[in-house]
């Protein structure tokens, strides 16, 4: 990761842009009103480039929070990534939420047995269990019962929710840094069809809708 790039994280109610050169974080803002990311991404970015002294050719790759989190969000977020690195030649590090509360664990919690636990609705949560970079199964959805009786009870719970008499790590929200950190740890898409084809991750897959004309 060399030069300058730019981190997207639109999964969470605040719409965040981070500026990084060589993969480490130099600045970047947040707006903190909820469900206003179509209207100051945009916006954002430009404003953290204006602000470093860099125009859109200075940069050379985005870091992208791939979710799960916020259905509209995302797809908000990756339609910018997009348009900006396929018509500007950017790599894209797509960085999932298992991944970032996997290098939360570690970096914060000082474990290495990490179960990275996020709360839906109807008491449900997507989880994914880690021995420190690595992940021992693939992401879920179950019932916060079934995450309580099948999971290591040593494991250190890192996310937004709590299993009862487990040491937890409390995350309300992911920072744009937390999603910079962990772009190292995962392979940059490059080829325009890749890039094209590449999509959020959901919590439940997505299957889209037909309305009904009235």
């Amino acid at each position: 990761m060399r030069g300058w790039g730019l981190v997207i994280e639109t999964a969470g109610p605040s719409s965040q842009v981070g500026l990084v050169k060589d993969g480490q974080p130099v600045g970047g803002l947040v707006w903190d009103w909820p469900q206003q990311h179509s209207e100051r991404l945009v916006w954002q970015t430009q404003q953290v480039l204006e602000t470093a002294g860099l125009a859109w050719d200075s940069i050379r790759y985005a870091v992208y929070h791939q979710g799960p989190g916020s259905h509209t969000g995302l797809r908000i977020g990756l339609t910018a990534v997009k348009a900006w690195a396929l018509s500007l030649g950017w790599a894209v590090y797509p960085v999932p939420l298992m991944r970032v509360l996997a290098w939360l664990g570690r970096t914060v919690g000082a474990s290495d047995l990490i179960l990275g636990l996020w709360e839906t609705r109807g008491g449900q949560a997507y989880g994914q269990v880690w021995q420190a970079t690595t992940p021992l199964d693939s992401p879920a959805l179950h019932p916060l019962a079934v995450w309580e009786t099948e999971t290591p009870a040593e494991a250190l719970v890192v996310g937004n929710c709590f299993l009862p008499g487990r040491k937890t790590l409390y995350v309300p929200h992911i920072r744009w840094p937390w999603v910079a950190a962990c772009a190292a740890e995962v392979e940059p898409v490059e080829d325009p069809l890749r890039l094209s084809a590449m999509v959020p991750l959901y919590f439940r897959p997505f299957v889209p809708t037909q309305r009904k004309s009235s």
